[in-house]
């Protein structure tokens, strides 16, 4: 004839028996709320806790430091940009009329501020700009951090088409990353500056970059200013950020 049991049961499973007890609240816990700790087994919420706990590891500019590929935003946006282009290049002309960033149409339809950014309709054009955002993209991600780089990559692309929004023409339709990569460009600008590094390359590319846009035709200076400005700022306000940061470690 069995016996009933009448050992401990689980705290958070009335009907399981509980064959340990938890390190940090000395509570019953069956085999399914056992988390591995340092030293034997905590329940679910004291792991979590625990875990809460920890202090985030930061990159060397502040932002929280994650496991896995450290470029996965650069490669993310790459594949963002490849996948419009060829979704533009093989479907409907409405797609890109409805991409494209018209200063006359951004009262009424504001995400083309964004959509524009990742748009191109020449091979030329998508190649240059993932060329180089392939080149510094994977360097400022690990510095910044995913959160902070895809913030200062956005906010360097809708920094871009908000100058153009107000300086271009207002039925002159502008597409491209440029704006968003020259973000990155003023971005690393500021940072290697700040840790004195040499940048003349870095400025070497901006005096080349200026020169084109100013000259040739059919390039938005507008966009390219607008995200070279817009990136050199976020990278100073994330600086500012960090040495706070620093400041307060201190103390």
């Amino acid at each position: 004839m069995t016996e009933p049991y009448a050992g401990p049961v689980c705290y958070r499973h009335q009907n399981r028996p509980a064959g340990v007890r938890c390190q940090r609240c000395d509570r019953p816990i069956c085999p399914d709320c056992m988390n591995n700790a340092a030293v034997g087994f905590q329940c679910p919420s004291c792991f979590n806790e625990g875990v809460k706990s920890i202090p985030k590891t930061r990159t060397s500019l502040g932002g929280v430091q994650r496991g896995g590929n450290p470029q996965v935003i650069t490669i993310t946006l790459l594949a963002l940009n490849v996948l419009v282009f060829i979704a533009v290049r093989t479907g409907s002309p409405r797609l890109l009329s409805d991409l494209v960033l018209y200063p006359v149409m951004v009262d009424s339809e504001p995400w083309r501020l964004l959509t524009s950014a990742f748009t191109h309709v020449q091979i030329f054009h998508i190649f240059s700009n993932l060329f180089m955002l392939w080149q510094i993209g994977p360097p400022l991600e690990q510095m910044l951090g995913r959160l902070r780089f895809t913030i200062l990559y956005l906010l360097s692309a809708l920094g871009g088409g908000v100058a153009v929004w107000l300086l271009s023409a207002p039925g002159t339709p502008t597409l491209g990353a440029s704006g968003a990569v020259l973000g990155l460009v003023g971005a690393l600008l500021v940072i290697s500056r700040a840790r004195g590094l040499d940048v003349t390359w870095i400025l070497g590319y901006v005096a080349v970059t200026a020169v084109i846009s100013f000259l040739l035709p059919n390039i938005s200076w507008e966009g390219h200013l607008g995200g070279f400005v817009t990136g050199a700022a976020v990278a100073w306000l994330f600086l500012q950020d960090t040495k706070r940061r620093q400041d307060k470690a201190r103390r």
